[in-house]
This record gives structure tokens, C-alpha cells and sequence, in this order.
């Protein structure tokens, strides 16, 4: 009891007050005990009132109440059983302090965005370099944003880096579909701007010779150099390559650009005459004729424009003296192609044949006023769902929001070399080594705009 203690010193010696038989001693301490008690408790009262020095979780929660923040928003510090009491306390105090940093700055802000992912990852934004800043813009046009984070409570302090996409993509398809020669279909692109496609092609009967996809509303096509035997299939993407029955054949699939025969008026088209080929067309009926590579190289694909367009598929038509015998299909016929008791007579139509491939056409779209947080690939399940639930209140108004991991890749100079055995640890869990597939960070949920 100090305030007894300072009170029984102001009387002189000769009273003996310190002496704990007299009775003016214990007298003193019994008056000075209610208001020892009351200082306490408004000492208390006092800290339970300060973010920085509050003793409770109760407290803190209380405080934030100001900010429109409920026991919810700390859910996840006080359940960490690997944090002892007065961890938790300094990790909600900071939350908070950070929450209100935020509202003060501006929210809706990528740099908000950001910031708020860190906050309820209980991590901070470092710089990469000392010269370095924050938020790093990772394209030309500023539309996606890399932070890296620091875990600073972890002894190890390990980082890792969260990203920001403004109007992510979303995969659009036309189905694989049986076709025949000329045969056109319709895609449709809402993004603002053309969407290079990619294609799959699939060999039918022995019809699929020198396939090719064209669009005659922009002029652009793809072919391949080659036969695509039966049930094998031909992939073409810009960035990956193009890839025959998982081998490579790059060096065979030839884009052009230009008015393409029987679909631009002569006045309106600059024709081009395709320069010949290297190599000889590819019969992937030989495995051996096949020249493998180490990295695929980027093919330029036609792009999808704006809006609706009409594309159309053709093989190679032999004709007599102009075409390779062995890379070339008899004419197709055009004519209705009858059906048993049905429409057509029996002499208005012909018998039913075997298209020229099975054809598939995906491209990329644009999904406006949205964006995709992308946060390690290491966060649990539970917490990116949390962090969905939360972002909405810091983001802006009318926008969409996408949160999940960032996608696997290859993570160089952080991975390690571990023995194929091991199943934990650093290499394996931490900073593992994983392929990237070009644009998969960008894609929103299968779901998105549904």
C-alpha cells in the first residue's frame, strides 16, 4: 500500500507512525485502503481506455468498436495457440493502430487493397530493395501490383509477396465440335480489346490435312504444316507453344494476315502469298520426323476482336498438279447431308461422312470494374475465405472482388535443392519450386460472372 506508506512518513519521528503496534499505523492503512483500491481501479480504467497500453482482449476489442471493427476481425490472433497472451495483445493493438492508418490514407486504393491483405495475414509491406518502392507495378499499364510482406513476428521472419489484378480474366470457350470444310462459327468477346485464342484441333479419319482456323472479319488465320493423324490432337497457344500428341512442332505451324481468298473484296484486302516453308510438312504418323526443343517458342495466334466475329475452319483440297498428293483431302461435298425419314429427298442430299477435324476455340476476356487479390500460395483455405469476407468493406463501391492463392510457380533464387524423398520443411512447404502456367495468376474463379 504505498499511499499509507507516503502518509505515515509526513508524521515526525516521535509519533513512532511507522511502527506497525501503534495504533496511528494501522489506523492510517485502514483509511488509505479504499483509496488505494479506487486509485487502482482508475488506473486500470485508464489503461482499458488506451490502445497502446490496454491489458485485455476485451479491451482492445471494445476500442476498435470505434472503427466499426467486432470481436470477428480478431478471431484469427486469438485462436493462434502458438502466440502466448501477450503476443496476441500487441498483434490486435497493431491491427487496429493499422486499420485506422488505413481509413485515414484512403480506401478502394490498390495500395489499400494491399495493405489491409498484409494487415490480416499479420504481415508487413517491406521493400524489395532499400531503393525500391512499396507496391511494385509488374505490367506497362499499371493494372497489377506485387508487395512484398514480411512475417515480422516469426523468429525467421520469412516473406513472401501478395498480388493485385485490376479486371482480371476469365477463360471463355467454344466446344470442341466436330467440322466440316468452311464450316463457321461464332465468338463473341466482351473484353475492350482483341483476345488472342487458343486452338485445339483434333485429327479425324484420315480428312485432317493442313488444318487451318481463319478469321474473315480481321483477315488473320493459323495453319499447320501437316497431317494430324486420328484421335491425336494439335494444341496452339501464344505462349506455351504448340504441342502435337505432347510433342512440340512450333517450327510447323505457320500465322498469316491478309485478305483471304472467296471472303475480302479485292479492293479492301492486302493478299499476301504465304513465303514457302522450311520444312517439309509433318506427317505425325512418324514419331521420328519430330524435332523437340527444350523450350517452346512463342506463336503468334489470331485474336479474337471485340464484339462478334465469325471464324471458319479448312483443310487442304487436292487439286490436280497444285497440292502434295499424300498432304491433301478430296473435295468435301456441301450438299445437305441426308437423314433417315426425314426433310431432304433421296436424291437432294448425300450420305453422311467424317468431318474435317474436331475443332475447339478458347480465348481470354477482361472482367470490368473487378480485381483479384492473390495471396501465397501457402495460406490456408480458411484464411483466404476470411479475407474475402473482410475485403468487401475496404474496397470500392460497385466493385467485384476475387480473392485466392497465387497460382504455383517457379520461384527462383528462394528454391531449394531437397532429396525426392523428403516430404517437410524448407523446398518442400516453404518456398517450393513450381511451373507457372502464363496468365493462370490473372484468372478469376471458375465461377466469375456467372
Amino acid at each position: 500500500m504505498a499511499k499509507a506508506e507516503r502518509i505515515l512518513e509526513f508524521f515526525p519521528s516521535y509519533c513512532g507512525a511507522a511502527e506497525p503496534t501503534k495504533l496511528l499505523h494501522e489506523v492510517t492503512r485502514m483509511l488509505a485502503a479504499p483509496l488505494e483500491e479506487a486509485d487502482t481501479h482508475l488506473l486500470r480504467i485508464q489503461r482499458a481506455h488506451r490502445i497502446k497500453v490496454a491489458e485485455h482482449a476485451d479491451d482492445i476489442v471494445m476500442l476498435a468498436g470505434a472503427l466499426n471493427l467486432t470481436a470477428f476481425y480478431f478471431e484469427d490472433i486469438l485462436s493462434d495457440k502458438d502466440l502466448d497472451y501477450e503476443q496476441k495483445l500487441s498483434l490486435m493493438r497493431e491491427r487496429v493502430r493499422r486499420i485506422a492508418r488505413v481509413h485515414l490514407t484512403g480506401l478502394g486504393t490498390p495500395v489499400a487493397l494491399l495493405e489491409t491483405a498484409a494487415i490480416f495475414l499479420n504481415a508487413n509491406i517491406i521493400r524489395e530493395k532499400p531503393d525500391a518502392p512499396l507496391i511494385t507495378h509488374i505490367d506497362e499499364d499499371g493494372f497489377s501490383h506485387r508487395a512484398t510482406i514480411e512475417f515480422s513476428h516469426l523468429p525467421a521472419k520469412p516473406r513472401e509477396q501478395i498480388f493485385l489484378y485490376e479486371n482480371p480474366i476469365r477463360r471463355k470457350k467454344v466446344e470442341p465440335a466436330e467440322r466440316w470444310q468452311l464450316n463457321s462459327w461464332i465468338v463473341e468477346n466482351v473484353s475492350p480489346a482483341p483476345a488472342p485464342v487458343r486452338l485445339l484441333i483434333e485429327g479425324v479419319s484420315d480428312h485432317t490435312v493442313m488444318p487451318s482456323v481463319f478469321c474473315p472479319d480481321t483477315g488473320e488465320g493459323i495453319l499447320f504444316n501437316g497431317f494430324i493423324p486420328a484421335g491425336k490432337q494439335l494444341v496452339i497457344d501464344q505462349f506455351n507453344g504448340a504441342t502435337l500428341d505432347n510433342h512440340p512442332v512450333d517450327d510447323w505451324v505457320i500465322y498469316f494476315k491478309g485478305g483471304i481468298y472467296d471472303f475480302t473484296s479485292v479492293n479492301n484486302g492486302d493478299f499476301i502469298t504465304p513465303a514457302a516453308p522450311e520444312l517439309q510438312p509433318l506427317d505425325a504418323t512418324n514419331e521420328e520426323d519430330f524435332i523437340s526443343a527444350a523450350f517452346h517458342q512463342n506463336v503468334k495466334t489470331p485474336a479474337a476482336p471485340t464484339g462478334r466475329s465469325e471464324w471458319r475452319f479448312k483443310v487442304a483440297e487436292g487439286v490436280c498438279n497444285g497440292t502434295l498428293y499424300d498432304f491433301s483431302a478430296f473435295a468435301m461435298p456441301e450438299e445437305p447431308v441426308g437423314v433417315y425419314d426425314n426433310d431432304f429427298n433421296f436424291d437432294a442430299c448425300v450420305f453422311d461422312i467424317d468431318g474435317g477435324a474436331i475443332v475447339g476455340l478458347a480465348w481470354d476476356e477482361r472482367i470490368p470494374c473487378s480485381f483479384k487479390l492473390a495471396l501465397p500460395a501457402t495460406t490456408p483455405a480458411n484464411q483466404v475465405s476470411r479475407i474475402g469476407s473482410i475485403l468487401p468493406r475496404f474496397k470500392p463501391a460497385g466493385i467485384r472482388a476475387f480473392v485466392d492463392n497465387a497460382k504455383p510457380a517457379w520461384i527462383l533464387g528462394q528454391s531449394t535443392i531437397r532429396d525426392e524423398s523428403a516430404k517437410d520443411g524448407e523446398g518442400v512447404v516453404v518456398h517450393p519450386a513450381m511451373l507457372r502456367t502464363h496468365g493462370t495468376e490473372m484468372l478469376a474463379p471458375l465461377d466469375a460472372g456467372q
